[in-house]
Order: structure tokens, then sequence, then C-alpha cells
């Protein structure tokens, strides 16, 4: 399908939209385990949680996620490839809780980006709402900004960004992190945001990887708590 705009500048508004806090994308309901991680580390402090989230951006989103969201770009008109992608982003995801947060985010998201008229008449979009198509999130940011006119490496860019605000906001909001201290995390963090964003579009997908294991350990235990503020 061909992108809907043409107009670079329209195009840009469109990924501001897409990538601001209010949209319902469903990213502010999910820690990626670190709602977990910061229940067993009571002592972090604001540069603990930054090394941690950076970490996380550097071994675990960059090479795996946003290479994926830079490739789903690339094929964005061919659902069979998309598809491939998504069973492919899914063998990285080795626990229910990674799987739980990649698809709910993306279903999420191709069901707002389609109600609100962003996307239409997409075969790929419409099959992840009508649940034939898994859709994680990784792979459904590509398809929907391809389809904005959004330049792939903004594309990708704008999920590492929301991937880093999302998790820096699970901090604010669990009391371990002030709403200044997060945003000078993210301003420290926007050349490094950059050029991990050019890293995972120039990333071929055998060299794919994703090595967060506290995190992930975090993860796992995350799912048996009975008591917990976030999804994941």
């Amino acid at each position: 399908m061909p992108a809907i705009t043409t107009d670079p500048e329209v195009g840009a508004a469109l990924w501001m939209q897409l990538h601001d806090s209010a949209f319902p994308a469903g990213r502010l309901v999910h820690s990626h385990g670190l709602e977990e991680w910061l229940a067993g580390h009571p002592g972090a402090d604001a540069d603990n949680i930054e090394a941690t989230v950076l970490g996380y951006l550097i071994h675990g989103h960059a090479p795996l996620d946003a290479t994926i969201t830079a490739h789903a770009w690339t094929v964005a008109e061919d659902p069979h490839r998309l598809t491939e992608l998504d069973e492919l982003t899914a063998s990285y995801k080795l626990f229910g809780n990674a799987r739980t947060a990649s698809t709910s985010i993306g279903r999420q998201l191709a069901a707002t980006a389609s109600d609100i008229g962003m996307v239409d008449d997409d075969p790929y979009i419409a099959g992840v709402v009508d649940g034939t198509f898994p859709g994680h999130a990784a792979v459904v940011e590509g398809a929907v900004q391809s389809r904005l006119g959004i330049p792939r490496h903004v594309a990708v860019l704008g999920s590492m960004q929301s991937m880093m605000a999302s998790l820096l906001s699970a901090a604010v909001r669990l009391g371990r992190l002030g709403p200044l201290q997060s945003q000078r995390i993210q301003l420290r963090a926007a050349e490094l945001a950059v050029q991990l964003s050019k890293e995972a579009c120039e990333r071929p997908l055998h060299d794919l990887s994703s090595t967060t294991p506290a995190l992930e350990i975090s993860g796992m235990r995350h799912e048996e708590r009975t008591a917990r503020l976030f999804a994941t």
C-alpha cells in the first residue's frame, strides 16, 4: 500500500501523534520486567535506573525490536513478509511475559491506527486487528509508520524513544524516579538513541539478538506476583 502522505511535514506531525504518550497504543501498561526489578532492588537510585534502562535499549530493544521495525518498514506492502517477521520476533521472545507485552502493544496499536483512520485498507493491519496475525509491536510499528510516509530511520528512532520513555515512565509511576530526572535521562540519551537507531537500520536479520537477563528473570518473576501495577 502507498503511503497516505508524501508531505514530509505532515509525516512528521503524524509521527509525533503516534509516539505521543497520549496515543492509546497500550505501551504504558507494561514495565517489561522493570517493576519486579525495582522491587528486588529497593536501594536503586536514578543512576542505577538509568543504567538499567539504557542497558535494555542497547542489548535488548535495539538489536531485536528496533531492527525488526526497520525491516518491517521495508516490506510494509507485503503481508506475507510481515507475518514472517512476526514469527521471527516470537522466536526471540523466550518467556510469556515478553510475548504478552509484544503482541498486546502491537494489537492495540493496530486497532487504534485502524479505528481513527490512520491506516485504511491494509491487509496486514486488518489481520492483526481480527487476530489472524500475531501483530508483534515491532512489526506493527514498522508497517504503520511506513504507511504514514515516515522515513525509515525516523520510524526506528520513534520506536527507540517510545520504549525509553515507557520504561522511565514506569519508574516514575512506581515512585522510584522523579519526572525531571526522567527528562534529564532522556536528554542525555538522545545521541545514544540516534546511534542505536542507525545501527538497527543497518543490521541484517541474521544478526538479531537480545541479551537482558536481569530484566528477563524479573519479567518471569513478575508473572507470579499477585499485587502489581503493570501487566508485565
